[in-house]
């Protein structure tokens, strides 16, 4: 299958998600639809989840480390916060798949960090959410997908393709 195509039939998954007011699969669905669009994928053209460490977005923490078991692949912005962006489509009826694409690619990204960092995060309580400043059109950090790093002091280098 194409990729255009793979990257279709994910957003066609999760627009029959939203109109039917489920959403436990869309962690598979969104993250599928990220490999496909961006090609990481196995040669028989599954979506590769492993391909994802070290590349888009990297902490420079991260960056200095090169075993895998030290660091942890993530939602830039939680797939929590991202299913209800989604869910808010849904309850203004406009779960087209070019908005849910809009949405998607406007939050989905993948980041490398370390454990340590991803402790900083469930210490400040920011595992599954944004700061409150995400929230606040007078805050600097209104709707900054870093927000969550820039919080806790997580710095972070955007690679190619990222």
């Amino acid at each position: 299958m194409t990729k255009l195509k793979n990257t279709q039939i994910e957003l066609m998954h999760i627009k029959l998600e939203l109109d039917n007011g489920r959403t436990q699969h869309f962690r598979s669905f969104i993250d599928q639809y990220y490999c496909y669009k961006n090609g990481y994928v196995t040669r028989t053209g599954r979506a590769k989840w492993t391909a994802l460490f070290w590349k888009e977005i990297v902490s420079k923490n991260a960056k200095q480390i090169t075993d895998q078991k030290l660091v942890v692949k993530e939602h830039v912005v939680p797939l929590k916060v991202i299913t209800h962006k989604l869910q808010k489509l849904a309850e203004n009826n406009t779960t087209t798949l070019p908005t849910i694409q809009s949405v998607l690619d406007r939050y989905t990204l993948f980041a490398t960090i370390t454990k340590k960092e991803d402790k900083l995060l469930r210490e400040a309580k920011l595992s599954s959410e944004m700061p409150i400043e995400f929230y606040n059109t007078d805050d600097p950090l209104y709707n900054d997908v870093f927000a969550r790093y820039k919080k806790v002091g997580i710095e972070y280098e955007i690679l190619l393709g990222g």
